[in-house]
């Protein structure tokens, strides 16, 4: 049977069991988009490319499925590179269907014309090109095969316009790959001598029953562990064994917990500098063992004495510890008392810390929780408590805009589960176009603005290191947010009271409605502890610093 390419192209999708492209159409995938009109398939029309990217990278995250993305060529992929950056640090599983221009017109500057591989190629798993229509089936398979068996990230399909409207014959599916499966030649079991042991447990963990398995593995060793800013939602939060999390803006507790171990297990995680903070001070009397399937992410900013490429899942389920290190947990437990300072409690202005501990108590957890970029997503990791997978946000990029469409992206996903995005009026602002694309697929979200008329994160960071020199950090031409979002006959609430929100919210969580509500909090609060730059991990910003306690806490135990 002979069809156009371009419906080659959908269905080869089809056979992936893809049921959204997210995308926006221009010249050169009209081919495409003319396949699309007739088939099974069901797009969602963005308002920005970028948009179009974190749809499906939050689409992605929570579902296990990969995102599929569609736009031009030109100026239409150019907008993808933010969105493609964050999957990529992130280990989003997305597929980008780009277009091209015409083969002959290719590196002759035609009209829309870009090189994308090079544009790209440093934030991105793969890059395809598609020489030869024969070969459209095998890239598409070969994409998604990628994504599913090995390290996940963004792949990026080069289409030039010619090649999606020519006559071809429909191959079968798969016809090029065999998959194969990793085999792990020897069960390690590791003995090392440790009086100290911690598990820090990264974005790597969230993957299908891998909960399941930390469960009995932490519960048969009884060792504590902790996670990283991405490894949130990679667990049960109601284990005993869990500690908190660790980084720049992390637990108090954890930061110098893990100062102080004698032996470090990495699941899943690169250790970036976020968490580490300055390389020769990183917990100066532990060895560091590293699992991760990618050798690319060992040893990247610290040494790690032993590391072992193999999936989390085979170290989990034969690896043993036993030993006893009651006099660790007693080191635990004074730090955890040590550190158990809290914010104060206002009942008249709202506080950030407080808005988020009402909304896990009213929604007990069950949300699919995600966030833009600034404090209110340090405020959001620090006083809610995510269930497994119910937490998305930009950790390794730090991408403002993020939040809005990937909130889009995770209710397309998961359509009888409640949304709620925490954003704050500098990120919202970078995306707020989608909400003609909630308007237009009747996209029920809450979202929770918690606007403190500045930059937040900006604003916090000059005010300790530039010495309240808050050089454009505030916002002085904020639009009416009520307005704004009544304009697209969708339903916004502006409060200035925490005990007017609590009652409000009590109500809303019933009703299945989009929802912004726009909260003025104190413009005062800031986000801690914080780490002292260039410092060790137990060195912090509003704490009492445990430094003059090291010799002790390591003797204690030595």
């Amino acid at each position: 049977m002979k069809i156009s390419s371009s419906k080659i192209i959908i269905e080869s999708l089809l056979l992936e069991n893809i049921e959204f492209v997210f995308g926006y159409p221009g010249g050169a995938v009209l081919h495409i988009y003319d396949a699309i009109f007739t088939s099974k398939i069901k797009h969602i029309l963005v308002r920005h490319e970028q948009a179009a990217v974190h749809m499906a990278d939050g689409y992605s995250r929570s579902s296990n499925l990969t995102g599929v993305v569609l736009v031009t060529s030109g100026p239409g992929f150019t907008n993808c590179i933010t969105g493609l950056a964050t999957a990529n640090f992130d280990n989003s599983s997305i597929i980008i269907l780009c277009g091209q221009v015409i083969k002959k017109m290719i590196a002759q500057n035609s009209f829309q014309e870009l090189d994308n591989l090079n544009l790209s190629n440093s934030v991105i798993k793969k890059f395809y090109s598609l020489n030869c229509y024969y070969n459209i089936q095998y890239i598409i398979s070969k994409s998604f095969y990628k994504n599913d068996c090995f390290k996940k990230g963004p792949v990026v399909i080069d289409f030039p316009k010619d090649l999606t409207s020519s006559l071809n014959i429909l191959r079968n599916k798969y016809p090029f790959i065999k998959i194969k499966k990793n085999k792990n030649k020897n069960i390690f079991f590791i003995n090392l001598k440790y009086k100290r042991p911690i598990i820090l447990i990264g974005g790597g963990l969230l993957k299908k029953n891998y909960i399941k398995l930390l469960d009995v593995f932490i519960k048969k060793n009884k060792i504590p562990f902790i996670s990283t800013f991405m490894g949130l939602g990679g667990f049960n939060y109601r284990n005993p064994y869990y500690l908190g999390w660790l980084g720049m803006h992390g637990d108090a507790c954890v930061n110098n917990i893990i100062h102080y171990s004698d032996i470090i297990i990495c699941l899943g995680t690169r250790l970036d500098d976020r968490i580490i903070n300055n390389n020769e001070k990183f917990s100066p009397y532990s060895s560091i063992i590293h699992i991760d399937i990618d050798l690319n992410s060992i040893s990247k900013n610290i040494y790690c004495e032993k590391f072992f490429l193999c999936d989390i899942e085979f170290f989990l389920k034969n690896n043993f510890f036993n030993k006893n290190i009651k006099f660790w947990w007693k080191i635990i437990i004074f730090f955890k008392k040590f550190f158990n300072k809290k914010y104060e409690n206002d009942f008249f202005f709202c506080k950030p810390q407080q808005i988020i501990e009402l909304i896990f108590i009213i929604s007990k957890g069950k949300f699919f929780l995600t966030t833009d970029v600034g404090q209110h997503q340090m405020f959001a990791a620090k006083y809610y408590y995510f269930n497994y997978k119910k937490f998305i946000s930009s950790g390794g990029l730090g991408t403002m805009g993020f939040g809005f469409p990937s909130a889009i992206g995770i209710k397309f996903a998961n359509k009888n589960k409640k949304v709620l995005l925490i954003t704050g009026e500098g990120s919202f602002q970078m995306m707020m176009q989608e909400l003609s694309t909630c308007k237009q697929y009747k996209i029920n979200i809450i979202i929770v603005n918690l606007n403190n008329q500045s930059l937040g994160m900006v604003k916090q960071w000059q005010e300790l290191n530039y010495n309240n020199r808050f050089s454009h950090s505030y916002i002085y031409s904020l639009p009416n947010f009520k307005k704004l979002i009544n304009s697209y006959n969708l339903y916004s609430f502006n409060f200035y009271n925490i005990k007017k929100f609590y009652f409000f919210f009590i109500n809303l969580i019933f009703v299945d409605i989009f929802c912004f509500i726009n909260i003025y909090i104190n413009h005062k609060e800031n986000v801690f502890p914080i780490q002292i730059y260039n410092q060790s991990m137990c060195e912090l910003i509003t704490f009492f610093s445990i430094k003059k306690y090291e010799k002790k806490i390591y003797f204690f135990n030595s």
